[in-house]
């Protein structure tokens, strides 16, 4: 029979850590908890929560969960805020088990099986270091889902495709060998720079150690709205993150051996606020944040002129409604 938590199994080591990072998400956090409560494996597994000060009642609801379940859960309250990365490194510090899997606290795992086919996998090819499954995104807005489909289309050119073409994979969706995370990322380098992501550079630096597998069937629901980690909607909120995201750059490529391109990653952070002046019908921002954008940027040039900018809104505005419409 296959293996579902139980309360007399908890005292066995744990075969997979699941680690989970916590702030303010008190109304998403319980369906995360549950579904990975709800896995159908054959081994025992330790869910290992790090929050970062909540100032809703996220604490409240995991103190609560720690009580029903006082062996499995693992929680790393903190009492100052950490940042992110600083929060999910010291949580991950401390997982047993021999692998671990990922879950954020606005995500949720859709299938039973999800934990057992990604440790199956770990367990029959020994070279593969991360595996990952497909996705639904589910937007929040809308209440619609679609499938991601989203994965590193050569293996053996992972890392450069995940430097300079995008970084498809999401960690939710993941299990990690913690041995190779013990060898090759530094933990405390994530605490003591303060990298605001986590999966993006934890990827990069094992990527030259071990294959990536991607596995087809969805197995894990995304959230996406507005006002998430990876969609902020204040300017000073982008500014810091990409501050923080360059300094980590720097350590990545340092890491690597290879030769960082700060300007680069300047004229990246600046799209991303151009394109939130143009989501606010900021023009004066819009105006200023495209001088410094890539030439190829195509919202630099809409963004010239105030008639210019509204005529681009405008035309997005009728086109998205069209495609809505079907």
């Amino acid at each position: 029979m296959d293996y579902k938590y139980h309360e007399k199994d908890t005292m066995k080591t744990p075969y997979v850590s699941v680690v989970m990072t916590s702030y303010n998400r008190a109304h998403y956090i319980g369906q995360a908890i549950d579904s990975i409560l709800a896995q159908e494996c054959k081994f025992p597994f330790e869910i290992i929560i790090g929050d970062d000060c909540s100032t809703d009642n996220s604490r409240e609801l995991l103190l609560s969960y720690k009580e029903k379940h006082p062996d499995i859960f693992v929680l790393n309250l903190h009492e100052t805020n950490q940042g992110f990365g600083a929060n999910w490194a010291s949580t991950c510090k401390l997982a047993r088990g021999k692998y671990i899997a990922f879950c954020d606290d606005d995500d949720y795992w859709c299938e039973p099986t999800h934990m057992q086919s990604l440790a199956d996998y770990l367990d029959a090819h020994e070279n593969c270091g991360i595996v990952y499954a497909n996705r639904w995104i589910l937007d929040v807005a809308t209440d619609t889902k679609k499938l991601a489909n989203a994965k590193i289309p050569d293996n053996e050119d992972k890392l450069d495709y995940m430097l300079h073409r995008g970084y498809p994979i999401l960690f939710s969706a993941s299990m990690i060998r913690k041995s190779l995370m013990d060898k090759f990322v530094d933990l405390d380098a994530f605490i003591r720079l303060k990298f605001p992501i986590q999966d993006f550079p934890t990827a990069v630096l094992l990527a030259p150690h071990c294959d990536f597998h991607y596995m087809e069937q969805p197995t894990v629901v995304y959230r996406s709205y507005s006002g998430s980690m990876s969609k902020p909607q204040e300017y000073e909120t982008i500014v810091r993150k990409y501050t923080q995201e360059k300094i980590m750059n720097e350590y990545l490529y340092g890491q690597l051996g290879l030769e960082y391109d700060g300007p680069g990653d300047d004229r990246y952070r600046y799209g991303i606020l151009l394109s939130l002046a143009f989501d606010k019908s900021d023009y004066r921002s819009a105006h200023e944040f495209a001088k410094h954008v890539d030439p190829r940027n195509k919202k630099k040039y809409f963004a010239m002129t105030w008639l210019t900018f509204h005529m681009f809104r405008i035309a997005r505005n009728i086109k998205n409604r069209i495609i809505n419409q079907h």
